[in-house]
């Protein structure tokens, strides 16, 4: 069973993914390895999504044999918000860049595919 309704951006906390980030929306569970934010107020939430995605985690990087990042530690960070409607068209244009890139990844492991299976059809 979900345990979240609504949307929320992911961060790895530990492990070799430390820092990673994702977005999440609908019904999602999350696991000890992952702390998830929300926004709160004139904050858009795909705009810290994308600004987050951009944050150098390393800075904040503890442990040796399995790495961890604490909130307490990176929350103090501070990352630039312009007002809620320049929020809302810079997360807008990110998010379309992030469609085009995921489809054009899409379209180049399908040609990888056919790539494969053409050159295994010259060489039988």
């Amino acid at each position: 069973m979900a345990q979240m309704n609504g949307d929320a951006i992911l961060i790895i906390k530990d492990g070799s993914g430390v820092g990673t980030v994702s977005y999440a929306q609908g019904r999602f569970s999350v696991i000890g390895t992952l702390n998830y934010l929300t926004s709160k107020g004139n904050h858009d939430l795909r705009y810290l999504y994308f600004a987050l995605s951009a944050f150098n985690f390393q800075l904040y990087k503890t442990g040796m044999a399995i790495p961890h990042i604490y909130f307490k530690d990176y929350g103090k960070a501070k990352i630039y918000c312009p007002v809620l409607a320049e929020q809302k068209r810079v997360a807008n244009v990110l998010g379309k860049l992030e469609s085009k890139l995921f489809a054009e990844k899409k379209l180049r492991a399908s040609f990888n595919l056919q790539k494969q299976y053409l050159l295994e059809q010259m060489f039988i």
